[in-house]
């Protein structure tokens, strides 16, 4: 560098050999012939001037270098993601498959309070548009031997036709109408926020793992069955597999999962979102193998294109996961901040309940 102009200020730094020194400075220089100009922070010694950070990030030259590195890195990154992809689908086709796995552990049993009594409802209208679409996925399930036609049910609940963000549609039961009410809770409890963030501690990388309509991949017992029949414009189906929106079903679902990542390391499952880390890569994979080796062995299937594999960040039940920790979900503190200021009792409850 040639000669240069200081500004003193009034900033004082540490060096790590406990000297302090004072780094503020300004300065206008020729540099491989481009002039900058910027301010920034310089330690001088006897032997060279130690730019700062914060003035090395103006060189032309230190941003072609970190354009380079990075790039460097993005693409070992995908490059060992594409390797890892690869060897799990060579090893665990079956888990892949584009069908509804069947999970061979168990079946779920419903248990009814001793003084319920069935309730059947009427089917619902559903929008002239969404009923060539509906009829689709009521083949669809049929084939797949999710539901199957019944001539006759004491139970029965209406349907809620959901439009996806792809463009298709989601059958939906509406068990609130009477069949929810008559349940016993399956008391298997949820793991914690603190549960789960523990099970991830030390991590550097993390794979996050879609089961493909986890709930139907379980079925339940011949006793249930007429219990989950469904009123359609087609007439009365009957779930042969577990169903979003049955009481039971989060607490059924997660001890089969609790149950499947048993003595696992670095894996925590919160229903059917299944993270996978390890603090080195070796470990991380070693972790996912062992995963999907039980996912083979339940019967379950996952959805390949859902799955993020060796992420440096995830997000996880409202949060931000990496190597560092935790941190909070910026999307989620924005809708915070945007609520507008509750002004009677009910908006602040509403308000204590968003935070």
């Amino acid at each position: 560098m040639e000669a240069a102009r200081i500004s003193n200020s009034g900033t004082v730094c540490d060096a790590c050999e406990d000297s302090r020194r004072k780094p503020d400075f300004s300065v206008k220089d020729r540099i491989t012939g481009e002039t900058i100009q910027g301010k920034g922070l310089c330690c001088v010694t006897e032997s060279t001037n130690l730019l700062g950070l914060e003035w090395c990030i103006q060189l032309p030259a230190y941003k072609e270098l970190k354009e380079k590195y990075h790039c460097r890195m993005v693409a070992q990154g995908e490059s060992q993601r594409a390797e890892v992809i690869a060897d799990l689908e060579k090893q665990f086709a079956e888990v892949f498959k584009c069908e509804f796995g069947r999970c061979t552990k168990t079946k779920a049993k419903l248990m009814l309070k001793d003084n319920a009594t069935p309730v059947f409802k009427k089917k619902r209208p559903v929008p002239y548009a969404f009923v060539p679409d509906l009829d689709e996925e009521i083949d669809r399930l049929v084939a797949e031997g999710v539901i199957s036609p019944v001539d006759h049910s004491e139970w029965a609940a209406p349907i809620v036709v959901v439009k996806k963000k792809n463009g298709k549609i989601r059958l939906c039961a509406d068990f609130s109408t009477g069949l929810n009410d008559a349940l016993q809770l399956h008391q298997h409890p949820l793991p914690t926020a603190e549960d789960v963030f523990t099970k991830l501690n030390g991590g550097q990388l993390f794979t996050q793992i879609d089961f493909a309509e986890a709930y139907l991949q379980v079925e339940v017992d011949e006793e249930s069955k007429e219990m989950l029949t469904i009123n359609t414009h087609r007439g009365l189906f009957r779930y042969n597999r577990l169903p979003f929106g049955v009481k039971s079903a989060p607490g059924i679902f997660q001890q089969i999962m609790d149950a499947m990542i048993c003595g696992l390391e670095g894996v925590a499952a919160y229903l059917d979102d299944v993270i996978v880390t390890g603090r080195t890569d070796a470990e991380h994979r070693q972790n996912l193998e062992a995963l999907f080796r039980r996912i083979q062995e339940y019967g379950f299937h996952v959805r390949m294109e859902k799955c993020n594999f060796l992420m440096p960040q995830i997000r996880y039940l409202g949060c931000i996961i990496d190597k560092d920790g935790r941190h909070p979900d910026p999307e989620k503190i924005e809708v915070i901040r945007q609520m507008p200021v509750p002004k009677n009792v009910q908006k602040v409850r509403s308000f204590l309940g968003m935070v």
